[in-house]
């Protein structure tokens, strides 16, 4: 029996898997998993056979690369379901256009992912996929066992996956389009036991609920689709008086979750992940890597072999002591794209500039710094953009302040000083995927 065709027996492997994979019994799992799928890849998708032709597939691990803009590409032949790249893209644009994320293609949720790189992708999800990534998520994910789940999914558009409505569980989707008062009128009115949201909008709800205007007393909170910086997180912990847990979701796979005590771990059984330095040689244990590849061990409609993120993350060196062989992620940097750059002053040499540097800078100028963002639009300029808890007059220093903060990093990294721009107005959303994104640089470097 495949396992993923059968919800039950899909959650109960996943629990036992968390449990008992470790070591070598684990890195067996996972080229066994990825053997079947790349094997089913090759039989189902020209792409993949063309790709892999001059290649011994049985060394799944040293297969080459592919990424986004490959995979687009050539999605009519990278796609094993048969679908056309210019049908789905029509669908796509149809379901932003008229905002109805309840559509499917025949019978299979296509979205369009929008990342940060500012290339969008097409993510093809068929119903048996859906099934085991439910699964899955109630299996390893530390819900509350006493209560019959009562989620509030929160995110920029939904789609029939995020429909939970079974065995007395149930998920309710609220958009992040929707004005703020109408976002705490519907949490009011549904009192959920789970809260569910990116960490801006759990900053705001934390701060709806500091003025009274929140009512709710939820018994877990989920972040996901943006980085949860320790300064959110500590406000929002202390404001609601429970542990955040995380989902890290790409589209690329359920890359990671929390576990009971709160560690994020990387879901081992599900995606093979490879954290890699810039020569491609593994990042140890501890240190930053520079690029992830990714493998999903299960999907096969649009498969996901040794895929390229840019994402930055540190795994831990040290076993979670709820007994999980699965490698746990220390920190979530961000993308490499995002990375703020300074230049030498000697030499001109880039320079890269950490988010947590800059985020340190401007929360340690003041307490009343509630929200803030910053975004260097070229090599010279740098914006930064703060919103105060009371009016700019009570602070008539505090641009001065984070202005000489900002110039400060750049000094101790022995880079030219770029022209930091203060000013009092709100954050702006990433143009491409809408998301929030504190720290981030607006043009590339060769």
């Amino acid at each position: 029996m495949n396992l993923e065709n059968n919800f039950f027996a899909f959650f109960l492997a996943c629990k036992y898997r968390f449990k008992n994979l470790k070591g070598e019994k684990l890195h067996n799992y996972q080229v066994n998993r990825l053997k079947k799928i790349v094997a089913y890849s090759v039989k189902n998708s020209l792409f993949f056979k063309k790709y892999y032709s001059n290649y011994d597939i049985n060394k799944v691990f040293s297969l080459p690369t592919v990424n986004k803009y490959i995979m687009m590409e050539n999605l009519s032949e990278y796609n094993t379901v048969g679908f056309k790249k210019e049908e789905l893209i029509n669908f796509c644009l149809e379901v932003e256009k008229s905002r109805d994320y309840s559509k499917r293609y025949k019978n299979y949720n296509v979205a369009m992912s929008s990342g940060t790189s500012g290339n969008k992708g097409i993510v093809i999800t068929s119903p048996k996929e859906e099934r085991y990534l439910k699964a899955a998520f109630f299996a390893r994910f530390p819900f509350p066992k006493t209560l019959k789940l009562n989620i509030a999914f929160i995110l920029r558009v939904s789609t029939p996956a995020f429909n939970i409505n079974k065995f007395g569980q149930k998920l309710t989707y609220f958009s992040l389009l929707d004005p703020l008062e109408k976002i705490v009128n519907n949490l009011n009115s549904l009192q959920p036991n789970i809260l569910s949201a990116p960490p801006s909008m759990l900053n705001l709800l934390a701060r709806e609920l500091n003025e009274g205007k929140l009512h709710i007393k939820p018994k877990k909170i989920i972040s996901y689709a943006e980085i949860l910086y320790p300064d959110i997180r500590q406000k929002v912990e202390e404001t609601f008086g429970i542990r955040i847990d995380e989902i890290y979701q790409a589209s690329e796979g359920p890359i990671a979750m929390s576990c009971k005590h709160g560690s994020l771990h990387i879901n081992e059984d599900l995606v093979a992940v490879q954290t890699l330095n810039k020569d491609d040689s593994p990042t140890e244990k501890g240190e930053l890597c520079h690029q992830l590849v990714v493998s999903d061990l299960y999907k096969t409609s649009q498969p996901i072999i040794r895929f390229e993120l840019n994402d930055m993350i540190r795994i831990s060196a040290e076993k979670c002591t709820c007994g999980s062989g699965f490698r746990v992620i220390d920190e979530i940097v961000g993308r490499t794209d995002d990375l703020l750059v300074g230049f030498n002053s000697s030499t001109g040499q880039v320079q890269y500039i950490f988010p947590d540097y800059i985020r340190r800078a401007i929360i340690s100028s003041s307490e009343n710094v509630v929200e803030y963002q910053a975004i260097q639009t070229s090599k010279n300029r740098l914006e930064i953009s703060i919103q105060l808890s009371k009016d700019e007059e009570e602070f008539p220093n505090i641009k001065e302040m984070i202005k000489r903060a900002i110039e400060q990093v750049f000094e101790i990294y022995n880079c030219e000083i770029p022209n930091v721009v203060v000013k009092i107005s709100k954050s702006q959303l990433h143009p491409v995927s809408k998301k929030l994104i504190r720290i981030q640089r607006s043009f590339s470097i060769s």
